[in-house]
């Protein structure tokens, strides 16, 4: 790589952490307001609900509908896709001390990585760090190729390149008995699950499709 090379990466390398920080910045500005909105529409919600079913007004019971409605939006929101997408909850993935004790590299010529497509939400540690990449268009989802497979994967090697770094997720990730992921049809006989693909298929559809509306 010559100088001018060098001086060109560290110039585009400077702008993609401007970049991201200010996007950090707006999305968190846009996340707080939405909540705000959240707030007061469930409010109206439940207001709306008990004024039309008794036609009284009490205090304790406006309370106790405003959390029932308020439950239903933030699951109507975050259904939708809508607003930033963070981990809950949040652990230091430095000092995470649940990893998963599975032999990974035992595996690779039958799953070829396959948690690699898995989609999920980066931390606040990730994305103030800016290491692990995120979807522009899906704050703050880990960033995928086109063939399906998280950025940060050797294809070669199907091992992750940014391995000291990696999410608490990938950290704790077991295939053998993940109830959301249904990985292994069995895993001793080294079977993958035949709809696996097709569910992350799926859900990386719908995550995409709810975002860009």
């Amino acid at each position: 790589m010559t100088p001018s090379d060098k001086n060109s990466a560290d110039i585009i390398s400077k702008i993609q952490k401007d970049l991201s920080s200010g996007l950090l910045y707006t999305h968190s500005r846009i996340n707080d307001n939405t909540s705000k909105i959240l707030e007061s529409t469930s409010f109206l919600y439940a207001l709306i609900e008990l004024l039309n079913e008794k036609g009284i007004l009490k205090i304790e019971e406006l309370d106790d509908r405003k959390r029932q409605v308020a439950e239903r939006l933030v699951k109507r929101f975050v259904d939708g896709g809508l607003g930033l997408m963070y981990q809950d909850p949040e652990y230091d993935k430095y000092t995470f001390d649940k990893e998963a004790n599975v032999n990974c590299e035992s595996r690779l010529d039958t799953c070829k990585a396959v948690c690699c497509k898995l989609p999920f939400a980066l931390s606040r540690q990730d994305v103030e760090e800016g290491i692990i990449r995120w979807e522009f268009g899906r704050p703050y989802l880990i960033a995928h190729g086109e063939d399906g497979y998280c950025v940060h994967l050797d294809r070669n090697t199907y091992k992750c390149t940014v391995r000291e770094h990696r999410t608490v997720p990938c950290r704790g990730f077991d295939c053998r008995n993940n109830l959301q992921w249904h990985i292994w049809e069995d895993y001793e006989k080294k079977i993958l699950s035949p709809e696996l693909e097709k569910k992350i298929d799926r859900d990386n559809r719908k995550i995409y499709s709810l975002q860009i509306k």
